[in-house]
C-alpha cells in the first residue's frame, strides 16, 4: 500500500485513495523531518531532543519509547513498515512514503508551487521545543522565498492556468507580507522591477534572506473575503459570483492600506464552526460576505462588509443581475464593491483607535462579545466579567461599556424577575457608553432597549432611530428596533424588520429568533412562531412562549410540557408579576399573551 505524507496544512498520512491512515503524530513529524532533510535516519537522542517538550531528558526518552511502541504496533496492524527502530537510531523503513514537501523545488514550476504552498508547512502543528519551532519557521521562510522567486521569474502572460497560478501565488505572498510592492505589481499588472531578492538559492540556504521581508505584518487592517454562500442559483451565476470575489480581491490588493487574507485561507475559515474565534485568531478586522439569490428569471447579489471589532455591518448593497448580462456586469460590480470597501474601511479606520489602542482591552471585549451570543445566565455573567476586564485595562473603552449595558439587560430578560436594579445598571452603562463615544451606535441601542422595558416607547424608538442612522446596516441595532416595534404593538412592522436583520446576519444570536417568534405569536401565526423558536440554539428562555403557542394551537399536552420546563429552569416564575412588567403598549397584545399562558396551565 503506497502511502503519501501531507505536510502542508494538516499533517496527515494518506492511502492511495486519499483516505487517512491513522498514525501517531510524532511519528509523522519524524517522517516529515527525514523526508524534508533528505535523511534516511536520525539518532534517538536527536529525536527526543527535537520532538518532545520535556525539560527532563529521561522523561523525553520515556515519551519516545512509548511512541516507538505505538508505531510498531500500528505498523503490524497495517502490514507496513514506514519506520524502523534500533537501540540508537530511527530510520526510514522499506515501505516508501511519498511526501508533498519533496515536490517543493526550484524546477517545480509556478502552478505546482502555487497549489502546494497555498497552505503553510505544518500549519496546525504546535511545536513545543524552540529547536523544532525554529526549523519549521525556516522551512516556511524558504517556501515563501522560493514561491516569490518563481513568481517574479514567471510573470509573463500565459493561459488561464498560468494566470490563476500567478494570482494565487501573489495573493498568498501578499497575505504574508502586504508591503511587497513587486508582488503587488505582478498581481495588478504593473511593471516589475527586479531586485536582489530574485536570485536562485538552494532552499536550505535561505537563512541569509532578510527575515522581516517574509514575516506577517499585522499593522494594517486585515480583510477577509469569504467565498460566496452556497445557494440554489445556476452554475453560471455561481461561477460569476466566485469570479467576482476574485476580481474584488485583486482590485483591493492595489491598495497599500489593507492586508488581504488569501482565498485559500478564506475558504478554510468559511468552514470553521466557531468563526468568531477564528477571526480573532487570525487578527481579522473586516469580513466581506456575499450571497447570490435566485429570483426566477434573474439573480441578485447581496454583499455586506462587517467590522469584527464592533460586531457591526458598516456597508451593505444588493446588486440586481440578469442571467444574460452576468459577464458584462461582473467588472462593473467588482469596481463598485472594491470602491465601496476601500471607502468604508478608510472611514471606519478613522474611529477605530478605540478598539486597538489597548490590545488587552480589545481581547477581553471580543471574549465578552462571544459569550453574549448565548442566552444563558452563566455566559451572560461571564461576559460581564470580560467587559469589566476590558475596562480595567482601558477605563474609557466605550464598546465594553455598551457590552456591560447589554449584559445587565439580558440578565433582566432571562431571569424574568422584574429586577429594577438590573435595568438601572443597563441604563447607566448605556449612557456612559454614549458619553464616551457619541458616534458609537451600541450605546444608543442599549439605551433604546432599556427605555422600551421602562414603557417609554417614543423615547425607545428615538434612540433606536439614532442608532440605526449611525449604522444603517447594523443587524443588532435593527433587531433591537424590531423588538421595540413588536412590544409597541406593531408586530407586523416588527416582524418585517427582524426578517431584515436575519437577512443581514444569517447566523444570528438566539434573541433574533425570540423577537421573530414573539411577533409571529402576536399576529396569531403560532406555527410560524414555533418555527422561529426551533432555530434557536438554547430554547430554555422561551419555554413560556412555546407553551403559549401550543396552548393556542390546542395541544394541551405539549403546552403543559413547556409550562413544567419553565418552572424547572425558573422555580420562582410568577405569571401575574411577569405580566405587570412585560412592556406591551396596547392591552390587546397583553391579553393575547396572557390567554396563551393561562391556557398552558400557568
Amino acid at each position: 500500500m503506497q502511502a503519501r505524507l501531507q505536510s502542508f496544512g494538516h499533517l496527515r498520512l494518506l492511502d492511495e485513495s486519499g483516505g487517512d491512515i491513522a498514525f501517531p503524530e510524532k511519528a509523522l513529524l519524524i517522517l516529515c523531518y527525514l523526508r524534508t532533510r533528505g535523511l534516511s535516519s536520525m539518532s534517538r537522542a536527536d529525536a527526543a531532543g527535537l520532538f518532545w517538550d520535556d525539560a527532563n531528558t529521561a522523561a523525553a526518552y520515556a515519551s519516545l519509547r512509548q511512541t516507538v511502541s505505538r508505531v510498531q504496533k500500528r505498523q503490524r496492524d497495517l502490514g507496513q513498515t514506514y519506520l524502523t527502530f534500533t537501540d540508537t537510531d530511527i530510520a526510514l523503513g522499506p515501505d516508501r512514503v511519498e511526501s508533498d514537501v519533496e515536490l517543493v523545488r526550484e524546477d517545480a514550476g509556478l502552478e505546482v508551487l502555487a497549489d502546494l504552498l497555498a497552505d503553510e508547512f505544518l500549519k496546525h502543528v504546535r511545536p513545543g521545543k524552540p529547536a523544532l519551532a525554529g526549523w519549521i519557521a525556516l522551512q516556511r521562510t524558504a517556501h515563501v522565498a522560493l514561491l516569490r522567486r518563481t513568481l517574479l521569474q514567471d510573470s509573463v502572460q500565459g493561459g488561464t492556468g498560468a494566470r490563476q497560478a500567478r494570482s494565487a501565488a501573489a495573493l498568498r505572498l501578499l497575505e504574508t507580507n502586504p508591503e511587497d510592492e513587486e508582488v503587488r505589481a505582478v498581481l495588478t499588472g504593473q511593471p516589475v522591477v527586479p531586485t536582489a531578492l530574485v536570485s536562485r538559492r538552494p532552499a536550505e540556504a535561505v537563512s541569509p534572506l532578510p527575515m522581516d521581508a517574509m514575516l506577517p505584518r499585522h499593522s494594517l487592517p486585515r480583510l477577509l473575503l469569504l467565498p460566496p454562500a452556497a445557494t440554489h442559483a445556476s452554475r453560471v451565476a455561481a461561477r460569476f459570483s466566485e469570479a467576482l470575489i476574485e476580481d474584488v480581491t485583486i482590485g483591493l490588493c492595489a491598495l497599500r492600506s489593507i492586508s488581504i487574507i488569501a482565498p485559500h485561507t478564506a475558504a478554510q475559515i468559511s468552514l470553521q464552526a466557531d468563526r468568531a474565534a477564528t477571526y480573532a485568531r487570525h487578527k481579522i478586522s473586516y469580513i466581506l460576505e456575499t450571497r447570490l439569490r435566485d429570483e426566477g428569471d434573474r439573480h441578485s447579489l447581496f454583499a455586506q462588509l462587517l467590522f469584527f471589532g464592533g460586531d457591526e455591518v458598516i456597508w451593505a448593497e444588493r446588486f440586481p443581475l440578469s442571467t444574460e448580462g452576468l459577464a458584462r456586469s461582473r467588472q462593473v460590480i467588482a469596481r463598485q464593491i472594491t470602491g465601496a470597501l476601500a471607502t468604508e474601511i478608510e472611514r471606519n479606520e478613522l474611529v477605530r483607535h478605540d478598539y486597538e489602542r489597548d490590545a488587552v482591552a480589545y481581547h477581553s471585549f471580543l471574549i465578552g462579545q462571544g459569550q453574549l451570543k448565548n442566552l444563558d445566565l452563566r455566559d451572560i455573567r461571564r461576559a460581564r466579567k470580560s467587559f469589566r476586564d476590558a475596562l480595567q485595562a482601558s477605563a474609557g473603552f466605550a464598546p465594553a461599556m455598551g457590552g456591560l449595558a447589554r449584559s445587565y439587560f439580558l440578565e433582566w430578560l432571562v431571569t424574568a424577575r422584574g429586577d429594577g436594579d438590573l435595568l438601572h445598571q443597563a441604563q447607566h452603562h448605556a449612557e456612559t457608553a454614549i458619553q464616551a463615544d457619541e458616534h458609537l451606535p451600541t450605546g444608543y441601542r442599549e439605551l433604546g432597549v432599556v427605555k422600551l422595558y421602562a414603557r417609554q416607547f417614543d423615547e425607545s424608538l428615538a434612540y433606536l432611530d439614532r442608532a440605526e442612522a449611525l449604522s444603517p446596516h447594523y443587524a443588532n441595532v435593527i433587531a433591537s428596533h424590531a423588538d421595540t416595534l413588536v412590544q409597541a404593538s406593531r408586530p407586523d412592522v416588527g416582524l418585517e424588520k427582524i426578517k431584515h436583520a436575519i437577512d443581514l446576519n444569517p447566523l444570528p444570536p438566539d434573541e433574533y429568533f425570540w423577537t421573530a417568534a414573539g411577533a409571529a405569536y402576536a399576529l396569531g401565526s403560532y406555527e410560524e412562531a414555533l418555527a422561529y423558536i426551533a432555530r434557536m440554539k438554547d430554547k430554555e428562555p422561551v419555554h413560556r412562549l412555546s407553551a403559549a403557542c401550543w396552548a393556542m394551537l390546542g395541544d394541551t399536552r405539549k403546552a403543559r410540557l413547556f409550562m413544567r420546563r419553565t418552572y424547572e429552569s425558573n422555580p420562582n416564575f410568577d405569571l401575574e408579576a411577569w405580566m405587570t412588567i412585560v412592556p406591551f403598549k396596547e392591552d390587546w397584545q397583553r391579553q393575547h399573551y396572557y390567554e396563551g399562558l393561562k391556557r398552558a396551565g400557568f
